[in-house]
């Protein structure tokens, strides 16, 4: 046995990411990794005591030539005598009828055609190709983003199933010698090549030089994110542990804490706490936007801040709440909703009205979770002194210039036209420039400025409703 099955196999024993009985459903796009990973797996397959299938999805981007990636990909399985499914996402159409990040709307078709047949075939595992260059990319990129390096974990849940990467602790260099080694065919996308992609521009212009800096610079990457994961684990169930000790409830169900026991945790902890408390206030259920480091560090902040009194608005009509010793919250009915101008911090999701989030960014650091499926998404371009944005309510004689228009149209007439309540116009966020000029009304009709395309557009808009949360199965 050689020293990259030596190293894999070690790996998945260590992280037990496989069992005797276990089906396995290999994600092959037909490139050089995942061509790579479906003949490890499928070479060992007894060994394991497993049963294997590939899955491969074209997303119909390159016509015939992104079909010819799944022939591939069927030969293989042919060869390896194991199940093959195919499958397509119309990213093009999807694109053209939605707008969108190609990526996302690629990804997002994808696993979801992988959680289809994991639940339809009984698969209790999926395996992926990434490998120990792709999670020091992941790490980059998200430290570049503002986002703490947790990197990709080496086992997820999907589904009722589970994601493995088993690949993790080899190198791409690994992985080419291995594909030479055993003479294994493979295709690549040229997107890959493409520098239109955070992850491309690092991979082909900061890897290189981090490599050459330290060749073992993936591999401690893996190792590296292993620790901060476990670490981040550990300290999440002492935030548990604190928070449900000191939790209480008032007469409407909401929690609060005294403060005096909240600042007896040490700051890493109280990090920790912030996101549990918000789950109690949804009652264990989650929203469509996750608590993020942005919205734990805003929160952290205004708990530390040494004003007596402090309130922060949060989404589905919530408040924080500060107050002579207490850490609470309150829900506002919705006539209270109807705010003041606020303004959108860049990168930040900014709770508005009833049951809304708006957030903007630029386009190539949006929030890596951005669902797309779910939110109202736009680019625009503005120029920098028309930045930040703003939100506020409609107020008199306001304008918006629309695309194919030569003259502003008034909010007013645009209400009438679009056929919006009366009752609905004054509780709608309008966006604004820091000059004070109207450039949308999401959900109702957005600017010349706006686009539903990227194609170029240096900033992303995106909103996010909560008219329910959304319930854990059961």
């Amino acid at each position: 046995m050689d020293r990259l099955e030596r190293t894999v196999f070690r790996f998945i024993r260590e992280n037990e990411l496989l069992k005797p009985g276990d089906r396995v459903l290999v994600a092959c796009s037909g490139g050089i990794d995942s061509v790579a990973v479906l003949h490890f797996i499928a070479s060992h397959r007894k060994k394991w005591q497993i049963e294997v299938a590939a899955v491969h999805v074209d997303h119909m981007l390159r016509g015939k030539d992104s079909a010819e990636d799944g022939v591939l990909v069927s030969r293989l399985c042919e060869q390896y005598d194991i199940p093959f499914y195919g499958g397509s996402v119309p990213v093009p159409a999807i694109l053209a009828e939605k707008g969108g990040n190609v990526q996302t709307v690629c990804r997002n078709g994808r696993y979801a055609l992988f959680e289809e047949i994991m639940q339809t075939d009984d698969y209790h595992c999926l395996v992926t190709a990434h490998h120990a260059d792709d999670q020091l990319e992941t790490m980059l990129m998200q430290m570049i983003k503002g986002n703490p390096p947790f990197g990709m974990p080496a086992e997820r849940s999907i589904g009722n199933g589970r994601l493995i990467r088993p690949f993790f602790p080899i190198t791409k260099a690994d992985i080419q010698a291995y594909a030479v080694e055993n003479n294994l065919p493979f295709r690549e996308d040229p997107s890959n090549t493409s520098d239109a992609y955070l992850r491309n521009r690092i991979r082909h212009h900061l890897l290189p030089f981090i490599l050459e800096e330290n060749e073992a610079a993936a591999r401690n990457a893996v190792r590296i994110s292993d620790r901060l994961q476990t670490d981040q684990k550990l300290l999440e169930q002492q935030a548990e542990e604190q928070v449900n000790q000191f939790v209480q409830f008032d007469e409407k169900g909401l929690p609060f804490i005294e403060d005096n026991a909240f600042f007896a945790m040490p700051v890493a902890l109280q990090r920790r706490a912030i996101p549990l408390l918000l789950n109690y206030l949804y009652e264990g259920r989650r929203i469509a936007v996750e608590y993020r480091d942005a919205l734990t560090e805003q929160l952290l902040h205004h708990i530390s801040s040494p004003q007596g009194n402090v309130t922060v608005d949060l989404p589905d009509g919530f408040r924080f709440v500060k107050e002579y010793g207490k850490l609470f919250f309150v829900q506002n009915q919705f006539a209270d909703e109807i705010t003041t101008k606020k303004k959108l911090e860049k990168g930040v999701w900014t709770p508005w009205g009833n049951g809304l989030a708006l957030y903007w960014n630029e386009a190539d650091g949006a929030d890596k979770d951005l669902d797309e499926e779910k939110a109202e998404v736009m680019y625009f371009a503005l120029p920098d002194k028309a930045l930040p944005l703003f939100v506020r309510n409609r107020e008199d004689g306001d304008r918006i210039l629309l695309r194919g228009m030569s003259n502003p149209k008034r909010l007013s007439r645009l209400f009438i036209d679009e056929k919006i309540a009366r009752t609905e116009r004054d509780h709608l966020p309008v966006l604004v420039t820091a000059q004070g000029d109207v450039c949308a009304v999401p959900s109702v009709r957005y600017g010349l400025a706006f686009s539903k395309r990227r194609a170029g557009q240096p900033y992303i808009f995106a909103m996010k409703r909560y008219p329910a949360l959304v319930g854990n199965n059961s």
